[in-house]
């Protein structure tokens, strides 16, 4: 394996761990994948400013809206910009409690090779237009 499919392998395992995080209803988990001044931007646009507020957004999510929810994440691409700079591109899929219904959404990840590991210090999810 070359460093660069190690590396796109280690990209997609920070989604891999935000869908752990998310069955568990585990928003600390969830923000320790972004880094402590990562910019998030919501499908709704709202924003939050490093892994703390993040976090804290996401309990709130858990514990109401998405409360029983699971997502999926396919990373469709990853793109090395430097050798410790990536960008990701997302489907994120959040499927309903009790039926086959699923929320898509698209997202574009900044990530960068931290000395802990890869962190996302950049997130914008956004919900495909219908036509």
């Amino acid at each position: 394996m070359s460093a660069a499919d190690a590396d796109a392998a280690e990209v997609r395992s920070v989604f891999g761990a935000l869908e752990t995080a998310w069955a568990r209803s585990d928003a600390d988990a969830f923000g320790r994948v972004f880094s402590a001044d990562a910019d998030f931007t919501s499908v709704r646009a709202d924003h939050y400013r490093g892994s703390a507020q993040i976090a804290a957004a996401h309990r709130r999510l858990f514990a109401t809206v998405y409360a029983g929810t699971r997502l999926t994440a396919t990373v469709l691409r990853v793109t090395r910009l430097r050798p410790d700079i990536a960008v990701a591109r997302v489907e994120n899929k959040v499927h309903a409690r009790e039926s086959d219904a699923a929320l898509v959404l698209h997202a574009q990840a900044v990530l960068e090779r931290r000395p802990e590991n890869w962190l996302i210090v950049a997130f914008l999810n956004m919900l495909p237009v219908r036509q």
